[in-house]
């Protein structure tokens, strides 16, 4: 009879813990929103920063739909996000083949001298964007499709304006998030804190200490970089809007309801952000996961030596005009101790020694976790930047083009490795590099206190990206917003404060001179008249 009565109990509880679990499931199921999101156009660190936020949405039930091209679509559908998300795929104005080209030309960056072709491909990329936007817009099946799924909210690439414009023709709010360093620099426009006095504008070399010299350049750069990059980046988009009679690009850019930076300040310098930017840098940074066996022998063969991981993405491919940069490479490496684990599409056509391993692709998140990473070496990407921070490994940086000379600065003023300029780099300057960041213990310090600093926090950054949308989703964010946009030029500088403080002050500087003139003329007049007095 007991046995019964415990079985029957059993058999309650179970299904109490089934029905509570069936109303959680209704529950979030309830406040699951549709979320459309605009990752540029699905290739590369962009993709995958909007990528570790979705996964985050995800987990709070919420729907995802990724807005990519059809250049890249089978490049999105084979990764690891291939199955989690739903896609709506928009096709470019130009063959495919041309757009693949023109991130191939970004490639060649690395081997030609100076900035190279950047400013050449920047404006050719930046055309087509113009016209993908205005081919999504113009596409009237896929913008119907857009229409009734009832997205509640769109998060886009700040890169890309076409998605402040897709928000607003499709009457949503919409959230940005910015890949870049310097997050006050790209979010003044929110009332963002950027005093050139301490924060370095985006392409100079300073650190938040400057002489009067730094100072005033800054204020320049930053004066001149934000009016010539606005005109550069929303300019172009400025048709399309007046076609839909929207606002003005950059007044759309504006509208953004919150910011998510992919900065934290650990690894950058301070300023004062408004409560709707929300650092989140280290996006791509999560604990390691078990390697291919093939790289994980390899780093196992390394003994106490350890090895080095070289990756400069796409911005390096084999061919003949780079091919004298890849054997400096070969001879730099060859002659360190450790082993170097080497990110190349394509193998050089000639003998490289065992202790480099050439993959076309490589777990780097988790090759930085693994403990037998001792350094890497890099073109200064944000997103690399902040793995090598979240685990804890020294670098050496060779920037080639835009923010990665940010991040080279603040890799070197941080004390977590050393630079190299591409302009003057040898076999000997790479080595000597690698070479003194393995074997001085100062930068593994500076990479462990980092790490540690980074990691003490209560959730991690996609976690606290995907938290603050879903509570603005529900909330809203009137009470985040800065009336930064209601002020004209006058009461944003306190123009008129200050003129009517001015006036205030000179009216009454006269009023007192005049008082003391009247009153020392009286006092005059009465001396005089005292010491006639005294000679009658």
């Amino acid at each position: 009879m007991t046995m019964l009565k415990i079985g029957v109990s059993s058999v309650f509880e179970r299904a109490k813990i089934v029905a509570i679990s069936l109303l959680m499931t209704l529950t979030i199921s309830c406040e699951a929103s549709n979320i459309l999101v605009s990752p540029l156009i699905g290739k590369g660190s962009h993709f995958y920063l909007s990528a570790a936020i979705g996964e985050q949405l995800l987990t709070r039930g919420h729907n995802l739909t990724y807005l990519v091209s059809n250049a890249f679509e089978d490049h999105v559908r084979q990764s690891r996000f291939g199955e989690k998300f739903h896609y709506e795929i928009f096709k470019h104005s130009i063959p495919v083949d041309e757009i693949h080209e023109q991130f191939n030309n970004f490639s060649r960056s690395l081997s030609l001298p100076g900035r190279g072709n950047e400013m050449e491909v920047s404006y050719m990329i930046l055309a087509t964007r113009r016209n993908d936007c205005a081919t999504i817009l113009g596409d009237k099946m896929l913008m119907s499709r857009l229409r009734s799924a009832n997205f509640s909210s769109l998060l886009y690439d700040i890169t890309w304006a076409c998605g402040a414009i897709i928000g607003e023709v499709l009457n949503i709010p919409y959230f940005a998030v910015v890949p870049y360093p310097s997050p006050c620099f790209h979010t003044a426009s929110e009332g963002s804190g950027f005093n050139p006095a301490f924060v370095p504008s985006m392409l100079t070399s300073y650190s938040h200490i400057m002489s009067f010299k730094e100072r005033l350049v800054n204020t320049f750069s930053f004066i001149m970089h934000r009016n010539l990059a606005i005109q550069f980046s929303f300019k172009p988009y400025k048709e399309l809007s007046n076609q839909y009679n929207l606002l003005d690009p950059y007044e759309l850019i504006k509208r953004t309801k919150m910011w998510f930076v992919n900065s934290d300040f650990v690894g950058e310098y301070p300023c004062a952000l408004p409560p709707n930017v929300i650092p989140v840098g280290g996006l791509t940074a999560k604990d390691p996961e078990q390697l291919p066996s093939d790289i994980e022998s390899f780093i196992q063969g390394s003994g106490g030596d350890g090895i080095i991981i070289c990756s400069f993405g796409t911005f390096l491919v084999l061919d003949e005009s780079n091919m004298a940069l890849v054997k400096m490479f070969v001879d730099a490496f060859a002659r360190l101790p450790q082993r170097v684990i080497w990110l190349l599409k394509t193998s050089p056509p000639f003998p490289i020694p065992s202790s480099i391993k050439i993959v076309p692709w490589l777990p780097q998140n988790d090759i930085l976790g693994h403990p037998r990473t001792k350094a890497i070496f890099f073109h200064g990407g944000h997103n690399s930047y902040y793995e090598a921070i979240y685990h804890g490994v020294p670098a050496v940086v060779m920037p080639i083009f835009a923010d990665q000379f940010g991040v080279s600065n603040r890799i070197a003023q941080f004390g977590l490795g050393l630079k190299l300029n591409k302009e003057e780099v040898t076999s000997d300057l790479i080595y000597e590099a690698l070479y003194e960041v393995t074997s001085n213990r100062t930068y593994m310090q500076t990479a462990i206190r980092m790490s540690a600093n980074f990691r003490n926090r209560p959730m991690k950054p996609a976690e606290r990206a995907a938290f603050w949308i879903d509570h603005a989703i529900k909330h809203g964010t009137d009470n985040f917003e800065l009336p930064v946009d209601s002020l004209n030029i006058f009461q944003y500088y306190l123009i008129d404060v200050i003129a009517f403080i001015s006036v205030f002050m000179i009216f009454s500087i006269y009023l007192l001179i005049k008082c003391t003139t009247v009153v020392c003329t009286h006092i005059c007049r009465f001396r005089n008249i005292s010491k006639n007095k005294k000679i009658d």
